[in-house]
């Protein structure tokens, strides 16, 4: 079996990366320069301790795609690259200072030209113009080449530089100052040079990884899970597609980054990805997570699939991000969604989103896309919330329904119901999962359990209650620390086995809680039960006593109603 080799990988100073005529560049789309103090600080301590003890010092992993011949594209380790290139023209600077002054202006003029030639970039001889080992992206790279590296201050000052360009200015005034400091009580230009090419050069380690494409880089990204790795998995992924966009002028590229930042904004840089991945399964058969670079890759070939890919990405990032959260002003527009979202964003479900991106593009009636919201509330507080069932298949089901929905087999409500089918927990299993639940009374296990609560309530009594309005708080009848009087008839084991179960909780005013209530005994709980606003209060006064098998009863009785208030008719 012949095999292809995914990346080569070695250790390299940086002296070892920019000799025999290598040369580096960052992609026109990638992220700007963003290094700050921090960073910088943390470098020339690292370079102080360097110098102190002599030894080599691990810089991480810099991932690079390998052009024609000595070129390469850097995929990961910009920002590293660049500060280590201002570091290197703060010291450059110094000489040619030196050199003004007067001190061994020949020698150190000499120095100076000789640590440019080696790590900032060296005259061609042909056309006598100075070739960069390093270019920056789009945004940076001009800045970088005409003011950096010819140590020139901004025309107009740095009040007009974009962010990028200014943390760049500053980077070389901050070393600068470094070097000034270091070597101004000395001024020896051997000293300045030693430093550079025995310190930064030689003991600044990488790993330097070369691969033969973006798809390598990904698998890499991949398998090693980003660890030292600066890329995030959304960075890749924009490399791929707008390495597509490589022929583009600047002004060209510019409304293209533009749109990627637009959609980017609106959906996060973390959970683009999973954006992404939802897009794609509202369009085509499904997509595991494992394929999702290997699917745009082999989809996205062109610059006109890649403009039309934002497109469609750009009209879906809206509603991503109101499925996201159910306070956006998105769903003003669409009355009774919010209700559904905030169930779906309360059970933390996700997996229903290619079906909405599809219906929001077929089917035309704002009360439809509410119903549709609905039954995903209603399949999701069945599904995750009560039976916990494996949320495997989830993703499947609702891809299919996605694409029934743009094929056009499912062009009615019930059609989708119908195609959601699979992932509806028939009720006598819902029933029963009901009521054997548990749930905690505190964080976000007793957030749900204050809705599953109220939800009920709601049914019994026919009152207009919301879990988000009400101030009831949450009774344990049989108490979490059950006082000496009236609780002996539970053991340790019955009540660590009945004082979470549904059954055992109710809705209660907070004062009637805090100072009747708490952990008196049953009999006495039932005086305040009937003082109660709340139904499922009262109605605890027509039990006799509190053991193990009236929890149970009464969580049975629960199930039944529960059964009737998420339900869909499939």
């Amino acid at each position: 079996m012949t095999y292809t080799a995914l990346l080569s990988a070695g250790t390299e100073d940086l002296k070892e990366l920019l000799s025999n005529g290598k040369s580096y560049s960052v992609p026109p789309y990638q992220r700007d320069y963003s290094w700050k103090d921090e960073h910088w600080e943390d470098l020339w301590e690292d370079l102080t301790t360097i110098e102190a003890n002599r030894e080599d010092h691990y810089m991480g992993a810099i991932v690079l795609e390998s052009g024609e011949r000595k070129q390469f594209r850097v995929i990961d380790g910009q920002q590293r690259m660049a500060t280590l290139s201002i570091l290197i023209l703060a010291c450059v600077d110094f000489l040619y200072g030196l050199a003004n002054e007067g001190m061994d202006t020949t020698d150190n003029e000499q120095r100076a030209a000789l640590l440019e030639s080696s790590y900032l970039g060296s005259k061609d001889p042909t056309s006598l113009r100075i070739t960069p080992k390093l270019k920056l992206n789009a945004n940076d790279d001009d800045f970088f080449q005409l003011n950096l590296a010819q140590r020139k201050p901004p025309q107009g000052g740095v009040r007009g530089l974009r962010d990028s360009e200014k943390l760049l200015w500053d980077c070389f005034q901050f070393f600068k100052g470094k070097v000034r400091e270091k070597f101004s009580s000395q001024k020896k230009g051997e000293e300045v040079a030693a430093f550079v090419g025995e310190i930064v050069t030689e003991r600044l380690v990488f790993i330097s990884v070369r691969v033969q494409d973006q798809l390598s880089a990904y698998t890499v990204f991949e398998t090693l899970n980003a660890r030292g790795l600066e890329l995030t998995e959304t960075d890749l992924l924009k490399n791929y597609l707008l390495s597509l966009a490589d022929r583009l002028s600047k002004s060209q590229m510019d409304p293209v980054l533009k749109q990627w930042a637009r959609i980017t904004a609106r959906v996060g840089i973390a959970s683009f990805p999973e954006f992404l991945r939802h897009h794609l399964n509202s369009r085509r058969e499904y997509v595991r997570q494992k394929q999702l670079f290997k699917t745009i890759k082999r989809d996205i070939t062109t610059l006109d699939h890649v403009f039309a890919l934002l497109d469609w990405l750009e009209k879906d990032a809206a509603w991503f991000e109101g499925l996201g959260d159910y306070t956006s002003q998105f769903w003003l527009d669409y009355p009774g969604a919010k209700e559904q979202v905030r169930v779906l964003n309360l059970f933390n479900v996700s997996q229903f989103t290619p079906l909405v991106l599809a219906a929001k593009d077929v089917f035309t009636s704002p009360q439809d896309l509410v119903e549709m919201l609905r039954y995903c509330a209603v399949l999701s507080v069945r599904f995750n919330g009560v039976s916990r069932r494996s949320t495997h298949i989830l993703e499947e089901i609702y891809n299919r329904a996605a694409l029934e929905v743009r094929r056009g087999t499912a062009s009615t409500l019930t059609a989708v119901r119908q195609a959601l089918r699979p992932i509806y927990i028939p009720d006598e299993e819902f029933e029963a999962d009901f009521s054997a639940l548990r749930l905690r009374s505190r964080g976000t296990s007793g957030k749900r359990l204050r809705y599953l609560l109220a939800r009920i309530e709601k049914q019994i009594s026919r009152a207009d209650i919301s879990d988000e309005a009400m101030t009831a708080t949450i009774e344990h009848v049989l108490p979490e620390n059950p006082g000496e009087i009236g609780w002996e008839h539970y053991s340790a084991e019955a009540h660590e086995r009945s004082y979470e179960r549904i059954g055992n909780y109710s809705l209660l005013e907070r004062g009637l809680n805090s100072q009747q209530a708490s952990n008196a005994p049953f009999a006495q709980k039932q005086s305040v039960y009937v003082q109660s606003q709340y139904q499922t209060s009262k109605d605890l006064t027509q039990y006799t006593d509190w053991t193990e098998e009236t929890v149970a009863k009464r969580q049975a009785d629960m199930a039944r109603i529960a059964k009737s208030v998420w339900s869909l008719t499939i």
